[in-house]
Formats: structure tokens, C-alpha cells, sequence
């Protein structure tokens, strides 16, 4: 039996990539949370209601980026990549805002915490358990 050389394997929903030392690629995992997040956006824009899309964001779209990220140690520029994601790309949509810091606010006022604030503490409470 032989084993055939690939440059990239996925495995419980992460893409591992061929190199010399561990590496793992993102990429797939922000174009499905892209996915999903703009089939929810387009099927609730008739709602008017910015809450609602982000209260479904949160609860439908957040899951499925952060599904496989808590078994693989996250470097602070891949939870800032994550995070920019999540606040620029979803709430500057949602709202119609293009400022960083009104989008931070918007961001406070709807709930929504920052990933790079929860990420280390979901990553602790998996290990611990």
C-alpha cells in the first residue's frame, strides 16, 4: 500500500498544509463563514431590522467560523484577521458604516464582543475540560 503525497489534507473541518513545520490554512473557513453570512444577509434585508441580522449572525454564522478553531493554537494576527472579518466586513454591511470606530461602537451597542477578547478564553476553557 502506498501513501500518496498531498500538499494540503483537511481533517475535523481544518485544512492542514504540507510544510516542515505545523500550518494550517484559514482560508476556507473565512469563505464559508462569507458564505453563510450573506445568504442570512440577503433573506433577512426585507426585515429592516439591523438587529436581527446581527443577533443571527451571531448565532447562526459565528458558530461555523469558530467551529474547528479552538483545537489549533491562534496567533493574534489570525484573530485579528478573524475579528476584521466578523466586525468590518459584517457589521460595516449590515449597518452602511465605513469608519473604524463607529464600527466598534455599533459592534457595543448590538452585543457583539470581540473575537479577540473571546478566542483566548474559549481556547482555556477547552483545554481545562
Amino acid at each position: 500500500m502506498n501513501l500518496k503525497y498531498v500538499n494540503t489534507v483537511k481533517y475535523l473541518g481544518m485544512v492542514i498544509n504540507a510544510a516542515k513545520s505545523f500550518r494550517y490554512s484559514m482560508e476556507h473557513i473565512l469563505m464559508r463563514f462569507c458564505r453563510i453570512y450573506n445568504s442570512a444577509f440577503a433573506k433577512t434585508r426585507g426585515a429592516n431590522s439591523e438587529f436581527l441580522t446581527v443577533e443571527l449572525m451571531a448565532s447562526y454564522c459565528l458558530p461555523f467560523l469558530l467551529y474547528s478553531t479552538n483545537a489549533i493554537p491562534l496567533s493574534d494576527r489570525t484573530v485579528s484577521v478573524l475579528d476584521n472579518y466578523v466586525s468590518t466586513a459584517a457589521i460595516a454591511k449590515i449597518c452602511s458604516v465605513a469608519y473604524r470606530d463607529n464600527i466598534l461602537c455599533l459592534g457595543e451597542l448590538m452585543n457583539l464582543p470581540k473575537q479577540t477578547v473571546w478566542f483566548p478564553e474559549h481556547q482555556i476553557s477547552w483545554v481545562s475540560d
